[in-house]
């Protein structure tokens, strides 16, 4: 800072202070940077200096002595303060002899208004929800360094760029999903803040401990008080008004109404009454920067947001990314866990990954390498995320708000055209789980849930904006209902599938097939056939490479994928279905038959000519993909020891099945299979721990370590241009 602003900070901190104004005056003949008169018969007089001569600076404190002694005899009553830009320690001496306080600029800034002290004990504590998940201690993991989006412009900002934005009293607003970053941006902008200037403070306030205040003074008086510094609460309540405080605001979502409707006008007056301290702190305040976040779906629109915020429309609005980019995603978790890759079934959410990152190195593993790790991982995020969010209300209990999001999942099934949830249909779904209405706080996480956002602007309805974790909740749902013979799904009527990602939640689960069908039966009785068409999806992607379907039919249902590739299917009928995937790649269909289906995409057969015999020409197909087959790599421009070796990485890595044996591995490619060449790729991945050998029923199996699937997806992607030591091997 410049010389004349530091002089003029330490006036305006005096200022506010003394509740009188500072100027600078002569007294006794003496210039003097600043004197506040009391009254008639009190003063105080500062003298700021940036000189370093030490005989100079006592001569400076004996000139302030003089102004004391003379104006004793008038009975004027003087307060002395000699300020140095640097350490004062070796004056401090000199001054209390002669009665005059001694401080350096920081040390003044500390004294009136603590803003060392505040930001070492506010390091300490939580930022909003950027916690340990399962703990909720204060989120010490590395911060991976991300782009915010302003959706305006496109133009990409950075935590640096947020904090200079908010230094230079810009009013910033960041947007984000649940789990997306907007708490530890708000921890990164504050570490970024407070290394500059002592004379602005930067106050970081999780506004969910803020419930019920109506005035920006009690928030401020509030959070001061929390962290044990509420004597310096007078002076920042008032620097703070001057503008002369950045503020970091913490989850306007949170701070919560009292009550629940599905009346759109009458959310909104909620809404605005429950922000009535936020908004009351952003216009007393209107001269600091600030930076507040919330979810994006919370308001209906951009236009209530800024009127419940009391904001300009130049505001600056940012946006969470979602997700970490792939780059970053690496950065995040080799920075967190001793870890050399991901896995590619990992989720990219910010907070999913804090999570993954938290695993104990044996759970870590086992997570990674189990055959059903991301299932259980799954889990465990969703009992983690239900806990995180009890922290933050803790008037739902945790279990209550799990078995709500599962019957809302399960009730999307039912609609036919979007999946939209009302306030209504909320309402019913929480009465369902806890066995009463939803009433004051407990109201407050409905408007919140964990995987819903509202659907657009002025519609109070909400809709799953994650469809990984809306299979997943559909996946445990129907699971549970088979697990618990749930009659009354048999008399529901679903419209949607379970999804890609709840088939293998319910494939992982179920011992008994036999159970599981015949229940499954009843309810294609009762009307519900969906039921029977989301097991066989289910059974498909386990591990098994033979399934004996006799006696199961499939009607007027949808499947997401019936996964065939490499597998032995029997007696299966499916009639008047949609089916979105078909992989009929290395499949062996025996006694079954397809009528009056429509398939979406059919892979491993080229044409609607080279389908099996099993599919009735009733049937209708829409695409044939070009998939990475043996009949695609057959053709590619390569020697035929490369296309071996990406037959063997398709066949091992991305094709459903626990392991292969060797004659499966050439199955389809003997035109173009160089044994000696496999041979050499099948050591190399044993010698490197890629894949395993394990004992068959008919001989050697050869199993694929799924940690190195990425490693596989780079070769077969880049091929010459991965550069990869097995590429140049074969090479």
């Amino acid at each position: 800072m410049r010389w004349q602003d530091v002089e003029d900070q330490v006036c305006r901190i005096a200022e506010m202070h003394w509740n009188a104004p500072c100027r600078p005056e002569d007294i006794h003949g003496i210039r003097c940077d600043g004197v506040i008169r009391l009254s008639a018969d009190e003063m105080v007089v500062l003298e700021i200096t940036k000189e370093e001569s030490l005989g100079k600076l006592r001569d400076d404190i004996a000139k302030l002595s003089s102004i004391r002694n003379a104006n004793f005899h008038k009975q004027i009553f003087t307060r002395c303060y000699f300020i140095t830009e640097e350490d004062a320690s070796s004056l401090k001496t000199t001054g209390v002899a002669q009665n005059v306080t001694v401080m350096s600029v920081d040390e003044f800034s500390e004294h009136f208004i603590g803003t060392r002290q505040y930001a070492y004990i506010r390091t300490l504590r939580e930022f909003g929800s950027a916690v340990d998940p399962e703990t909720g201690s204060p989120d010490e993991s590395g911060y991976t360094a991300i782009q915010y989006v302003a959706p305006a412009n496109s133009a990409t900002y950075s935590v640096e760029g947020i904090a200079q934005l908010v230094s230079s009293g810009r009013k910033v607003v960041l947007l984000g999903e649940f789990g997306s970053g907007k708490s530890r941006c708000i921890k990164e902008v504050f570490a970024n803040l407070i290394k500059e200037s002592p004379f602005t403070p930067t106050l970081a306030i999780n506004l969910r401990e803020n419930w019920g205040l109506q005035t920006f003074d009690l928030i401020v008086r509030n959070h001061l008080a929390s962290l044990g510094l509420s004597k310096y609460a007078d002076n920042l309540v008032k620097l703070a008004g001057a503008g002369r405080v950045r503020l970091l605001l913490d989850g306007f979502d949170e701070i919560g109404s009292q009550s629940w409707t599905g009346e759109a006008a009458r959310l909104r007056e909620i809404r605005k009454k429950s922000l009535i301290g936020v908004r009351d702190l952003l216009q007393k305040c209107n001269k600091a920067g600030v930076l507040i976040t919330g979810r994006e779906h919370y308001f209906s629109s951009e236009e209530e947001m800024f009127d419940c915020l009391n904001l300009n429309k130049d505001a600056t609005i940012l946006e969470c990314p979602e997700e970490f980019s792939e780059d970053e995603l690496k950065q995040y978790v080799a920075s967190n866990t001793k870890l050399g890759f991901v896995p590619d079934w990992m989720p990219r959410k910010p907070l999913i990954c804090q999570l993954f990152t938290r695993l104990e190195d044996e759970n870590l593993k086992e997570v990674i390498e189990g055959a059903h790790g991301e299932v259980s991982f799954f889990e465990h995020f969703l009992d983690a995320v239900c806990a995180r969010e009890k922290r933050i209300h803790t008037s739902i209990d945790n279990q209550i708000l799990k078995d709500v999001l599962l019957n809302l999942a399960e009730r999307t099934r039912q609609k036919s055209g979007d999946e939209e949830l009302s306030p209504h249909e909320i309402n019913e779904a929480f009465f369902e789980v806890s066995g009463h209405t939803p009433l004051d706080e407990s109201a407050i996480i409905l408007q919140r849930l964990p995987y819903l956002g509202r659907v657009g602007s002025g519609n109070p309805n909400r809709v799953f904006i994650d469809d990984y974790a809306k299979s997943g909740l559909k996946g445990i749902a129907l699971y549970q209902g088979l697990f618990s013979g749930d009659k009354s799904l048999q008399k529901k009527r679903w419209e949607k599938s379970v999804g890609l990602f709840g088939s293998k939640i319910v494939g992982s689960k179920i011992s008994n097939w036999v159970e599981a069908r015949k229940f499954a039966k009843q309810c294609d009785i009762h009307g519900n056939a969906q039921v029977a068409a989301d097991l066989l999806c289910a059974e498909l992607s386990t591990n098994k490479t033979s399934h004996d379907f006799s006696g199961f039919t499939i009607s007027n249902a949808f499947l997401d994928a019936l996964d065939f590739g490499g597998k032995t299917i029997i007696g299966l009928n499916v009639v008047d279905s949609y089916v979105r995937h078909l992989d009929l790649e290395d499949a062996n269909l025996q006694e079954c038959r397809f009528i009056e289906c429509d398939f979406d995409q059919v892979s491993g057969v080229a044409s609607s000519e080279a389908m099996p015999s099993s599919f009735d020409k009733t049937c209708v197909f829409s695409r044939f993909l070009d998939l990475e087959n043996s009949s695609r790599i057959s053709k590619l421009p390569l020697s035929n020891q490369h296309k071996t070796l990406l037959v063997i990485i398709q066949k091992l890595f991305f094709q459903r099945g626990r392991g292969r044996k060797e004659d499966a591995l050439l199955r389809g490619s003997s035109t173009f299979w160089d044994k000696g060449t496999a041979d050499k790729i099948l050591q190399y991945l044993k010698k490197h721990d890629i894949v395993i050998e394990a004992p068959g029923r008919n001989g050697i199996l050869y199993i694929p370590q799924l940690a190195h699937r990425g490693r596989m997806k780079r070769i077969k992607d880049g091929m010459s241009t991965s550069h990869d030591p097995l590429w140049d091997l074969v090479t």
